[in-house]
């Protein structure tokens, strides 16, 4: 049974959403892709939500259309490697949650700073192994947790273009089937 909660009117399904923000985020990074390789002097970023996704760099919106395009086409046709990006904020995330798991771990007990200093050697080699560590989870987490390449159910309904501080963003609206 579907969880939902009342909001206003309708409602909201946390499932749902969700899942929709996987394919907005798979969908964003395949079109960074796309870009990157055609505009490879071009710093972009974006940003998912369950309505669509921001792509953000000095771009035009036929480009951005273009990627858009091509990026869904090469994920309905099975290319689900496009949807991992080591850009991604995921892996930043993972990153920093395994150097802070590990340093904690490191430094537990130690009750005076003649203590810790003794384990800066440890800190150092467990932080840098973890950082290591980190790389693979980063991906394993975007596979399998931040991202979903099955556009199966997913719609393209338009580019919105804007600008924040001369800076061009494009707001790539989506929709699901029900």
């Amino acid at each position: 049974m579907e969880r939902t909660n009342r909001i206003g009117i309708g409602t909201f399904s946390a499932e749902k959403t969700i899942a929709q923000i996987r394919k907005n985020h798979a969908l964003e990074h395949a079109v960074v892709h796309v870009l990157e390789k055609k505009f490879s002097h071009c710093a972009l970023a974006g940003y998912s939500i369950n309505k669509g996704f921001w792509v953000i760099g000095k771009l035009a919106i036929q480009d951005v259309q273009e990627a858009v395009d091509a990026a869904y086409a090469r994920l309905a046709h099975g290319e689900k490697d496009l949807a991992i990006h080591q850009g991604c904020g995921t892996n930043l995330a993972a990153t920093g949650l395994a150097v802070s798991l590990g340093s904690l771990l490191t430094m537990a007990g130690t009750r005076s700073e003649k203590e810790r200093l003794s384990r800066l050697s440890s800190l150092i080699l467990v932080t840098t192994a973890c950082l290591q560590l980190s790389k693979p989870l980063g991906v394993m987490l975007q596979r399998n947790v931040t991202t979903d390449p099955d556009m199966t159910g997913l719609s393209i309904r338009g580019i919105d273009a804007g600008e924040i501080r001369g800076v061009p963003y494009f707001f790539v609206n989506t929709a699901y089937d029900e």
